[in-house]
């Protein structure tokens, strides 16, 4: 037989794909490590918060005291010593508080 005309020997199969059974148990496991990491950071703290509603929740409530210690510097000390003063004890003081509301919801929080 001429090396020519010979055809190549079949290709092997590979591993299954995997079926939908799989993906399924990786999606459930997936939700219940970020449940898992959700309880964690509530309870233990020390790591994130990666919830977008308290994250979206703590950056208006720092915004607003932002605003507000910048018009209170303004009108206790003027431009533009007060104003910044005012902003960093508005940034300060919005952190701190929404921070400690967050820490008292995540407490009382059920899973």
């Amino acid at each position: 037989m001429d090396m020519s005309t010979s055809l190549p020997p079949p290709v092997p199969s590979g591993p299954n794909p995997p079926n939908a059974g799989d993906q399924t148990r990786s999606t459930i496991s997936s939700r219940t490590s970020d449940a898992t990491y959700n309880i964690l950071a509530d309870k233990i703290g020390g790591v994130p918060n990666l919830r977008k509603k308290d994250n979206l929740y703590q950056a208006v409530v720092v915004g607003v005291f932002l605003i507000i210690g910048m018009i209170v510097g303004w009108f206790v000390q003027g431009w533009p010593e007060g104003i910044m003063l005012g902003a960093v004890g508005g940034l300060i003081v919005g952190v701190i508080l929404s921070g400690v509301v967050l820490m008292v919801l995540g407490f009382v929080r059920k899973s």
